[in-house]
């Protein structure tokens, strides 16, 4: 629900307008910014913006997470991450002009659907990853991966968003890529990170991208996050189990996909490149995002 004072609001649209955007509707909120549709007005093409209000921000998000979300999303160029087109911003906001995503993201398929069938929710996770590996070729971990945070565009092409708790790293050295923050959202945390211990930022994006995967073919989360710790127990005893409305569509290959990913020692947890070029992910059969009907 848009809670924009009718002032504030013209104050936006004034900015937004002397940049050469016009605001549309609310499509999006955060803890600390919205997401609104805005209109180019020198060709007319369809965007989006994430305004991040600083005045309402914590002070270590604004000098230490936002100055990373900026300077990483103008670096990231891939068919698989939103393209971010500007970024401009006042005393007041931050604006980051960014695509369109027509469909929606993959919450909001999933509520629609109550459960995404696996030849639809394949080609989504494909996408997905190919972007996730992109990132972390480029030595940059997203940290916040969730199915709010997986976009389809116009053509149904999956697309990772939010970089509010990314980071990138100078060094290829695996020691320094160790990380002591609480990011994301605890549903989706891997169980190193629920536990306080260092942890490996790229083997906690895979880890999210099992449990992303799971609520695709199940319509729920696969580990109770009510309780940090009997989350953490789950985890780690590895009894992923299946709702019974939808076992029965879900193939043994899937479940074994799901089982691999969510695995708890990090020695053996697979890199999103593993897992692209996994016999189930390289299965053909199934069709492409841009054949998938969403709505």
């Amino acid at each position: 629900m848009d809670r924009t004072t009718p002032k504030k609001f013209m104050k936006i649209a004034d900015i937004l307008t002397s940049k050469g955007y016009r605001i549309g509707q609310q499509i999006g909120e955060g803890t600390y910014s919205k997401v609104r549709t805005v209109e180019r007005t020198s060709d007319g093409k369809m965007c989006a913006v994430k305004i991040i209000d600083k005045y309402k921000a914590r002070r270590d998000y604004l000098s230490k997470f936002l100055p990373r979300e900026l300077e990483i999303i103008l670096r990231l160029k891939h068919k698989n991450v939103i393209e971010t087109f500007a970024c401009f911003q006042t005393r007041e906001f931050v604006f980051e002009i960014i695509q369109y995503a027509e469909n929606g993201d993959v919450l909001q398929l999933i509520r629609r659907r109550h459960f995404i069938y696996e030849q639809r929710a394949k080609p989504i996770l494909k996408d997905a990853l190919n972007g996730l590996k992109y990132m972390h070729d480029l030595n940059i971990v997203h940290r916040d991966l969730k199915c709010e945070n997986i976009l389809l565009l116009k053509d149904n092409t999956a697309v990772i968003s939010d970089f509010g708790f990314s980071r990138a790293f100078e060094s290829e050295s695996s020691e320094t890529f160790m990380c002591k923050t609480f990011c994301g959202s605890a549903a989706y945390a891997s169980p190193e990170l629920l536990r306080g211990i260092p942890y490996d930022p790229k083997l906690n994006d895979v880890w999210s991208m099992g449990v992303i995967l799971y609520t695709m073919l199940c319509g729920t989360m696969p580990f109770d996050d009510g309780n940090a710790t009997k989350q953490v127990q789950q985890q780690l005893s590895r009894g992923i189990k299946y709702p019974s409305r939808v076992t029965n569509n879900i193939s043994e290959d899937s479940k074994l996909f799901v089982f691999k990913i969510l695995d708890p020692n990090t020695l053996t947890r697979p890199s999103a490149d593993d897992l692209l070029t996994s016999d189930w992910m390289l299965d053909t059969i199934l069709p492409s995002t841009s054949s998938i009907k969403t709505k």
